[in-house]
C-alpha cells in the first residue's frame, strides 16, 4: 500500500466505524469515488479507506489507493464494518464470507460506466439477500450506508460450496 493517499487521523483509528470501498479491477468508477468522498467529508467520524482503480477523480476526503493485491485486499474486507462496492459478484462473495454487510452501487451503461446494465441486474437480484444494500442512485448511497450500519448480519458465515443435498443430488444423476 506505498502508493496509498491516506488521511492522517490517528484518533480515529479504532474508534469509529470503518468502510471500505472498492471499484474492482477492470473500470473506472469516479462516480462512486466521488460520492463516497463526499460522504466521507460528511461525516468525518467515519473511516474511509478506498481502492480507487484507474480513475481521474482523486479523493481528498479519505484514504485511497489505485490497486492492492488480493491478499491485502481481503484483509480490507476482514477489518472493515461495511464494504460499499460496484455491484460485482466478486465483491459480494467476499463480503457474504466475511460476514460483512455490503451496499452495492452497480454501474449504469447510460452512464458510460459499464458497457451493459448488468450491475444494475445483479444488484437487483441481491438485494433480497441478507446483509446486501442497494443504492441505486447517489441520492441513495447514504441511506444504504446507514442501513447497513444498523444491520446484523449474523448467522453463519456464507461458504463458496454448494451445500451436501445439492452435491449428493447432483452426484447421483451424473452416476445414473
Amino acid at each position: 500500500m506505498a502508493a496509498a493517499k491516506v488521511r492522517e487521523r490517528p484518533e480515529l483509528l479504532g474508534l469509529c466505524t470503518v468502510i471500505f470501498v472498492t471499484v474492482g479491477t477492470m473500470l473506472p468508477f469516479d462516480r462512486m469515488i466521488q460520492a463516497m468522498d463526499q460522504w466521507a467529508a460528511a461525516h468525518p467520524t467515519t473511516e474511509v479507506f478506498a481502492q480507487i482503480g484507474g480513475g481521474s477523480y482523486e479523493p481528498r476526503n479519505m484514504g485511497w489507493v489505485r490497486l492492492i493485491g488480493v491478499g491485502e485486499f481481503t484483509e480490507m474486507v476482514k477489518k472493515s464494518e461495511i464494504v460499499v462496492a460496484h455491484a460485482g459478484t466478486g465483491s459480494y462473495f467476499l463480503a457474504a464470507e466475511n460476514m460483512k454487510p455490503i451496499v452495492m452501487f452497480p454501474r449504469r451503461a447510460a452512464l458510460r460506466e459499464h458497457t451493459t446494465d448488468h450491475q444494475v441486474h445483479t444488484a437487483r437480484w441481491l438485494q433480497e439477500k441478507s446483509g446486501v444494500f442497494v443504492a441505486m442512485t447517489v441520492d441513495e448511497l447514504d441511506g444504504a450506508i446507514a442501513r447497513a450500519a444498523q444491520s446484523n448480519v449474523g448467522g453463519s458465515p456464507f461458504t463458496p460450496y454448494a451445500p451436501e443435498p445439492f452435491l449428493l443430488q447432483i452426484r447421483q444423476f451424473l452416476l445414473q
